[in-house]
């Protein structure tokens, strides 16, 4: 982890990062399912999910948590205001590799004339580049003076 000190002024519309990389087991999906308390059998029941699904599913909120901690800033001067407009529009399967890149795509003010609010589109990707997540994630990142 390295913490980069960054200012509002310092972002750009179109900037992209590439982010890292990981494949999620069957112990990721276990070890999520007992912390959150959710047994669905889409997860935890191996003949159910493969006949529905061809596999046991990683939780969405999971594969969500990956690719934000797979794209995270580690910016003093920045902080999550929030998330918009989460999409899956594939599952992940336990062993599947899923990748993250984030761009910024808005720039814009807030009430509070010392921050302004940074939007990033955050995209999850599996080992096949398919589309497994997106999202909008909006920081608030103090202007400089």
């Amino acid at each position: 982890m390295r913490l980069v000190e960054r200012f509002f002024e310092d972002y750009t519309v179109g900037e992209a990062q590439e982010g890292g990389s990981r494949t999620l087991d069957q112990s990721d999906i276990s070890t999520f399912a007992g912390l959150t308390m959710d047994f669905h059998p889409a997860h935890t029941n191996r003949a159910f999910a493969e006949e529905r699904f061809g596999g046991r599913l990683v939780h969405g909120v999971l594969t969500f948590g990956l690719v934000v901690g797979l794209t995270v800033e580690y910016n003093p001067r920045a902080v999550a205001y929030g998330y918009e407009r989460i999409r899956f529009p594939r599952p992940v399967l336990a062993g599947d590799t899923v990748s993250a890149s984030s761009v910024v795509t808005e720039l814009r003010e807030h009430r509070r004339p010392g921050i302004g609010l940074v939007t990033k589109q955050y995209t999850g990707t599996n080992q096949d580049g398919e589309t497994v997540l997106s999202c909008l994630h909006i920081l608030a990142v103090d202007r400089r003076g």
